[in-house]
């Protein structure tokens, strides 16, 4: 799988970065891709992944932080844009939390996009859809 494109895009302050960032890739036809972001955050949802119960267990982080590192996927779930980020926020008192991003709106948000020429479609496999990379 080789690299087709890559987009470089600024998120606004105030709106969500994951719908930003899913929004952004159905106007662009993206559908199989990995994604950099790094910028603010507040009013951030973050989950983790229980194997037990099978679904994310949540929190909510209120306050804003530095978004040190966001990393992940964007491919198709059911046909849709799916897009998997994990991210590691910094806290005011230098703490970090992180996890899989729900939700953040954004105070900065800097994008990169790297868009590749296959497919990337995810289907379910137990509790979980995974990635059925196809170059």
């Amino acid at each position: 799988m080789k690299v087709r494109d890559v987009h470089v895009f600024r998120v606004a302050e105030g709106e969500d970065l994951v719908q930003s960032i899913v929004d952004y890739s159905r106007k662009n036809h993206i559908t199989c891709a990995s994604v950099m972001v790094i910028g603010a955050l507040k009013n951030a949802e973050l989950g983790y992944f229980s194997k037990e119960l099978g679904e994310y267990v949540r929190t909510e982080v209120d306050e804003q932080c530095e978004l040190i590192s966001g990393m992940g996927n964007i491919s198709t779930r059911e046909e849709e844009v799916f897009l998997h980020l994990h991210v590691l926020l910094g806290k005011r008192d230098f703490t970090t939390v992180g996890g899989h991003l729900i939700k953040g709106e954004v105070f900065v948000g800097e994008v990169i996009i790297h868009e590749y020429d296959g497919r990337c479609p995810r289907n379910k496999h137990g509790s979980l859809y995974l990635w059925d990379v196809q170059a």
